[in-house]
């Protein structure tokens, strides 16, 4: 659950929604955060397993703005609680994937 001094940073949020997600810390997958430009530009998170498995799963910018331009107050910690939740459930799919790969070999 986030808190009222959220953060909006992409990278914030791919934080957040890593930690939402909880994985297992010993799953066979690894999770990072990327950026396909400088100061967060085109974040994402990367899900993968040494089997090759890659998935990434972007940080939505018009989503950060928005949630950016709410501000403080209840509908803003909604607004960014969502994305991150929407965020995690993303993670989650894809680290069941990667592990589905990784059992059928």
């Amino acid at each position: 659950m986030i808190s009222s001094v959220f953060n909006t940073s992409a990278s914030n949020f791919g934080n957040a929604a890593m930690q939402a997600a909880q994985i297992p810390w010993n799953a066979p997958v690894e999770m990072r955060l990327g950026a396909q430009g400088p100061s967060e530009n085109g974040a994402y998170i990367e899900v993968s397993s040494q089997d090759g498995y890659l998935e990434r799963i972007p940080i939505d910018d018009g989503r950060l703005n928005e949630c950016r331009q709410e501000g403080s107050g209840p509908t803003a910690m909604a607004l960014c609680q969502q994305m991150v939740d929407e965020l995690a459930a993303r993670i989650r799919t894809a680290v069941e994937e990667a592990l589905k790969g990784s059992s059928s070999n």
